[in-house]
């Protein structure tokens, strides 16, 4: 029988490490801001429509990737912000969905005991916690900072900016706190996610090909992309 809610992966992280990872269609993340109430659906919603941006122009970055076409020095300075903001999007989308999330089930390593992956996950999921309350706190002072130019005609566009961080880390903060208090998990074992745990004896070609097969065994689109910007913010010794 399945058990409801999203599916996530623990995945191998260097020789010790575990980051948690998941892959939620663009249908689905329809759904943030449209299940909640309050203060957090407002803010959820009014967020919703950057986020559709971001997702449209990845698609469409994704998609002229394999149409080569020269650009402007303007246009390749934005895509690459684009593309930075992008991957911030990605790592905090699975703790925004944890908002609204009642049940999950964890796919990890087989190596792992249920009691050691619920410990993993919690220990995630409170540093989470603090982290994004904390950026978010950063965030608000610098939104407020730079209210005022709201009264000059024009973008203020570091207000939009900070405010879209702001946005983010609190959005985050409730998804990990849900995590940790109201989601019932589950634990699956996973042989590919144990294979992962070799790339950390690997150089990078074979790194790359072992996190692609993994990536199409299980059919997660981002999965290898995933493990080589992990990899470079936390090397694999």
């Amino acid at each position: 029988m399945s058990v409801p809610g999203i599916d996530i992966q623990l995945v191998p992280v260097g020789s010790q490490g575990y980051e948690l990872y998941c892959e939620v269609e663009r249908q689905t993340s329809a759904r943030v801001g449209d299940e909640e109430r309050g203060l957090g659906g407002r803010l959820a919603k009014s967020f919703h429509g950057v986020l559709t941006y971001i997702e449209n122009d990845r698609q469409r970055r994704h998609e002229q990737a394999h149409q080569p076409h020269p650009q402007t020095w303007f246009q390749r300075a934005r895509d690459r912000v684009m593309a930075w903001i992008a991957e911030r999007v990605a790592e905090q989308r699975l703790l925004w969905h944890l908002r609204t999330e009642t049940a999950a089930t964890l796919h990890c390593p087989d190596d792992l005991t249920d009691a050691q992956a619920s410990a993993i996950v919690m220990a995630s999921l409170r540093r989470d916690l603090r982290r994004h309350l904390i950026w978010m706190c950063i965030d608000a002072c610098g939104f407020l900072a730079f209210l005022p130019l709201s009264l000059i005609p024009g973008p203020n566009l570091p207000t939009y900016y900070f405010s879209f961080r702001m946005i983010g880390h609190f959005l985050s903060a409730l998804g990990a706190r849900n995590g940790r208090r109201r989601v019932a998990w589950s634990y699956r074992p996973s042989a590919a996610m144990t294979a992962l745990r070799a790339c950390a004896g690997l150089e990078p070609e074979a790194r790359d090909a072992l996190a692609h097969d993994v990536a199409a065994r299980l059919n997660l689109r981002h999965l290898a992309r995933f493990v080589e910007r992990m990899t470079a913010v936390k090397p694999m010794l």
